[in-house]
């Protein structure tokens, strides 16, 4: 169709009286300039309709025009904002299973033991609404996941093959590896050694379970009246709970709910208990009780399980830091020195104490080391020695803390883990933790799965809808630590408090963050674990380094949720003059720091460090509410047992 003329146009206009209308218009819209032109010349004809009498038919159709508008408006919007979060999961997912090939491909290589892994493919940063200041490798903490190191027979060191082999020095198969065989080893002839868990006599049968230790389960032993040894008196009165056996059978199809048992051709009672007074009778314990029998408590199924990870986080700890090129040095644990400052510290003496009375006049130079010594309370010192010769170093050892603390959350003894790195910033340092954590739990989710299945089930809350155990573990593996200023961190809190939150400790800035405001900050800020970096100078040690703005230091603490600080580190100080300053301000004599100092005259270079206690970690992994409970032998002001 042929457009009209400009004389019909014109006609047309005037006709309807349209022409005076559109100017009009044009200069309502160009003297407002709406943010919406469509909505207000919508108004301005509705206006208009109805001024000259045509307002209903007009106005239902603008109405339709406009319904029609909105509804195209909320579904772009809609679809958008979908198309959003689907990028934004699809981002995390494609960094997810880099990590999975990443990790299978290092598995496939010597079980993992040809040095450390490059990093993995970065998360977008247009995707993953990465924090202003951070990168996408700062964000999703830019490491993959060690391989577990394999063991000298090549086998993965958390597991057991299905091979019956006989332990090394022993002679017996372990009964993990027993019940790891499964129907594979129906036919077998075996010597199993453990303690008795249950003895149940049927008619001429007896039914003994055995652990020995190695795993949560027991085999199931059955001895009938073949059974060379069955007519021991000793075996019939003393092989109740508690007993040690050695067990001489063949593997055989269960009919019961374990895939195998062993029919016993021998059995010997080893040690014999006295069932009447045996401390762990077959019975619920409190873990109170337990800590009373910590000479007998691994036996139980709670502690065993424990000891388990605990071991199994040792192990990732080493492996870790020896695939990463760090050498394992030992530093001392009598020292001259207070590496925290905070006074502490248990002061060790040869001299004697006379029977109820207090000691005379203490002469320092008359002592065994010649001046007054303590049990350390960090290695880092001595650390960082080692660290400016040798460039990677770490140190995993007993500590020691005069706190006369009653928490859940405090020993007088614990271990720590102190990694040092030269030539290294606080950036590397949060990088390193952050790697170091998620390396650990993905280690402990591979080898620990029955244990840890089994912790959960006794120790999660029944009614708490907050992910479980292995979900806790999983989403420190899989998600990217949050990163945020101190600064940061007290705003989120002063806010939240504006908002109604109430605090124990009012959140201000120059005071440390509590245990409520980490924990806030990790559970209902961020779900996930947080890194805080760049603390007032005023609440940390001296040898943290000293930031330009002359109020904050390099320090960062790594926060956990349901445990609040669960790393603290920092870039050190190297620089002479300002490190004098800072003890000079804390009223710390320069000569029991000597060394220390000399380290910054004589060759000095950025460096950086944490400290991790160990016994959180594996709080952290076991569900257990107390720390005493993850220790073998607990040591807390008052209590020294065993």
């Amino acid at each position: 169709m042929a457009p009209p003329s400009a004389n019909a146009l014109e006609e047309y206009l005037q006709r309807h009286q349209l022409q005076d209308l559109l100017h009009r218009m044009a200069n309502d819209v160009a003297r407002a300039m709406p943010s919406n032109p469509i909505d207000f010349m919508i108004d301005s004809l509705l206006k208009t309709a109805s001024a000259s009498g045509e307002e209903p038919a007009l106005m239902t159709r603008l109405k339709d025009v406009r319904a029609t508008l909105a509804q195209d408006q909320a579904a772009a919007l809609a679809l958008q904002t979908k198309a959003e979060r689907l990028e934004k999961e699809n981002a995390k997912l494609q960094y997810r299973i880099e990590i999975l090939n990443k990790t299978l491909d290092d598995m496939d290589k010597a079980g993992g033991a040809s040095g450390a892994a490059a990093p993995v493919g970065k998360l977008p940063v247009d995707a993953c609404d990465v924090p202003l200041g951070h990168s996408a490798f700062s964000w999703a903490g830019g490491v993959s996941l060690a391989a577990p190191v394999a063991g000298a027979d090549g086998s993965a060191s958390c597991a057991d093959s299905g091979a019956l082999s006989q332990e090394p020095f022993s002679g017996r198969v372990r009964v993990s590896r027993l019940i790891k065989a499964g129907a594979a080893a129906v036919g077998e002839t075996v010597v199993v050694c453990g303690w008795v868990r249950t003895n149940r006599k049927q008619k001429d049968l007896n039914f003994i379970e055995i652990n020995d230790g190695s795993c949560l389960a027991g085999v199931q032993v059955v001895v009938d009246a073949s059974t060379e040894g069955r007519q021991d008196h000793a075996l019939s009165s003393g092989a109740s709970t508690g007993a040690s056996m050695r067990v001489t059978g063949k593997v055989v199809e269960s009919p019961g709910h374990q895939e195998t048992e062993v029919r016993a051709t021998k059995v010997e009672l080893l040690g014999s208990v006295d069932g009447q007074t045996y401390p762990l009778a077959k019975k619920g314990h409190t873990l109170e009780h337990l800590r009373e029998q910590a000479h007998l408590r691994p036996r139980t199924n709670t502690i065993g399980a424990v000891m388990r990870v605990r071991n199994q986080l040792a192990y990732a700890t080493h492996s870790f830091f020896q695939q990463h090129g760090f050498m394992y040095v030992h530093t001392p644990i009598v020292t001259a020195s207070d590496c925290e400052g905070a006074g502490e510290m248990f002061q060790i003496t040869t001299h004697t104490l006379p029977p109820g009375g207090t000691p005379g006049k203490y002469e320092p130079a008359d002592d065994f080391f010649a001046k007054e010594a303590y049990l350390t309370v960090s290695g880092q010192l001595n650390g960082e020695y080692y660290a400016c010769a040798l460039s990677s170093i770490y140190t995993f050892g007993p500590t020691f803390r005069a706190e006369k603390s009653h928490t859940t959350r405090h020993l007088a003894e614990f271990w720590m883990i102190e990694p040092e790195i030269a030539f290294a910033d606080l950036g590397d340092d949060m990088n390193l933790a952050e790697a170091f954590l998620k390396h650990c739990f993905a280690h402990v989710l591979k080898c620990c799965d029955e244990d840890l299945a089994f912790l959960s089930k006794m120790y999660d809350p029944k009614e708490d809808t907050a992910p479980k155990l292995r979900e806790r573990l999983q989403l420190i593996v899989d998600e990217p630590f949050e990163r945020i200023t101190y600064t940061e961190a007290v705003e989120l809190c002063v806010k939240a408090a504006k908002e109604g939150k109430q605090w124990e400790f009012k959140p201000e800035w120059g005071e440390e963050l509590q245990t409520e405001h980490e924990r806030y900050i990790c559970e209902s800020v961020f779900h996930k674990p947080c890194i805080v970096y760049n603390y007032p100078k005023g609440c940390k040690a001296f040898y943290m380094r000293l930031n330009d703005d002359n109020k904050t230091v390099a320090a960062m603490d790594v926060l956990f949720p349901k445990v609040g600080e669960m790393v603290g580190g920092s870039q050190r100080e190297e620089r002479l003059d300002v490190l004098l300053q800072r003890m000079k301000e804390m009223g710390l004599p320069e000569e029991p720091y000597k060394a220390y100092l000399d380290t910054r005259r004589c060759g000095t270079q950025k460096h950086a460090g944490f400290g991790v206690g160990f016994e959180r970690l594996v709080l952290y992994a076991t569900a257990m509410e107390n720390i005493r409970d993850v220790i073998p032998f607990p040591r807390w002001h008052g209590s020294a047992l065993f």
